[in-house]
């Protein structure tokens, strides 16, 4: 059954811009400045595809290309567990928008797409707290985890090779040298793109998707718990109340994550970064409820500290790549450790200079967030 563009914005769904009345424009205006903030991913544009798709793609067929999560509107009179449902929704059609990008296209910014409608799917089962956890919930939310897993090393190959590696080539100008590092890190992405592949067709994750559409569709999350009376009660309040809740709950959890930073280790980076990740999205779920002129300050904060943090996990996804494949290369062949050791010390190198300069502007960043007056209301 249709639904045309104004009564979908009303309900908290994604819609084009142009299809909106006049009046409903202002409520767009959040979503757009966020989706301007964030921009396109780094190194990778949504027509880029990968080289195989080229050769052995589903020739004679449409490209499918990547999908953003697009603008998301949620109407302020929403109650929770309207607001839950809608997002659910939301999540579950970015999904499905980006699945044959992988399995068919084979879109680089596809599996990207992917791995982060999965992780905002297992963000919303949690960010509106317990009173909508179950079991059944739950397992989903565990499932996401592990077909994201299997994405997971066809997006690592993507970031290094067009991201990591070749700035750091670029710098050093000596193509030659990193000749054999590139050819051995192709091969290892082909493989790992074939793993995607495999993941994103598979019976799997075609299985998930039944399961995540049966538990919408019959609002799983009000499984009655005998011990909680009250509980269903809670899902009727107005979603404001609930969303200043659960930003207040996961800001503290960052600064809770954040303290002694200077000193953190790489694992405690991680969680820091795991949680400020959590925060924005749950922050994205629900900005719609404020005012944009709030928002934007703590959006550009939280942005900025994110950046530092990702020029860590850049870093780490280098040494790691890096060490695996010299390591492979010393299995097989001798002759080629001089030549893939100089290549790999020189990305390495180039990515430890950056990270360490993003880590020295760390303190002040996350001083200028931790102090940023919060849009929300005190819970």
């Amino acid at each position: 059954m249709g639904v045309d563009a104004g009564d979908t914005a009303r309900r908290g769904q994604s819609v084009e811009p142009g299809n909106v009345p006049k009046e409903e424009q202002y409520e767009l205006r959040l979503g757009e400045a966020l989706e301007r903030r964030r921009g396109p991913t780094r190194g990778t544009s949504l027509g880029r595809h990968h080289p195989r798709s080229t050769a052995d793609g589903a020739r004679g067929q449409a490209r499918h290309l990547a999908r953003k999560a697009g603008i998301w509107v949620l109407p302020s009179e929403a109650t929770a567990g309207e607001a839950f449902l809608r997002i659910l929704e939301h999540c579950r059609s970015h999904i499905l928008a980006n699945l044959p990008a992988v399995s068919q296209s084979h879109e680089v910014e596809g599996v990207h797409q992917l791995r982060v409608a999965l992780r905002r799917l297992r963000v919303a089962l949690v960010a509106f707290g317990a009173d909508f956890r179950t079991p059944e919930l739950d397992a989903l939310r565990l499932r996401a985890k592990l077909l994201a897993a299997g994405l997971g090393p066809a997006r690592d190959m993507d970031v290094f090779l067009d991201e990591l590696m070749a700035p750091a080539q670029a710098n050093a100008g000596l193509p030659d040298a990193f000749a054999l590092l590139r050819t051995r890190a192709a091969a290892r992405r082909e493989a790992a793109w074939q793993a995607a592949v495999t993941t994103a067709s598979g019976l799997a994750f075609h299985s998930f998707l039944h399961d995540l559409t049966t538990a919408i569709a019959h609002r799983a999350w009000y499984e009655v718990k005998t011990d909680e009376p009250d509980r269903l009660l809670r899902f009727d309040q107005p979603v404001r109340l609930l969303a200043d809740r659960q930003l207040a709950h996961y800001f503290r959890k960052a600064k809770k994550r954040a303290r002694k930073l200077q000193s953190l280790s790489e694992a405690e980076r991680h969680q820091l970064r795991i949680a400020l990740k959590k925060l924005r999205y749950t922050l994205e779920f629900f900005s719609s409820l404020y005012d944009p002129k709030m928002v934007k300050p703590f959006v550009r904060r939280l942005s900025l500290m994110q950046d530092v943090l990702g020029s860590l996990q850049d870093l780490a996804v280098a040494r790691r790549i890096l060490h695996d494949l010299v390591e492979a290369a010393s299995e097989q062949q001798a002759s080629d450790q001089g030549e893939l050791r100089f290549a790999a010390g020189t990305v390495y190198g180039w990515h430890l200079e950056r990270a360490n300069v993003a880590w020295s502007e760390a303190k002040l960043r996350w001083k200028r967030l931790a102090k940023t007056e919060p849009f929300w209301s005190p819970s």
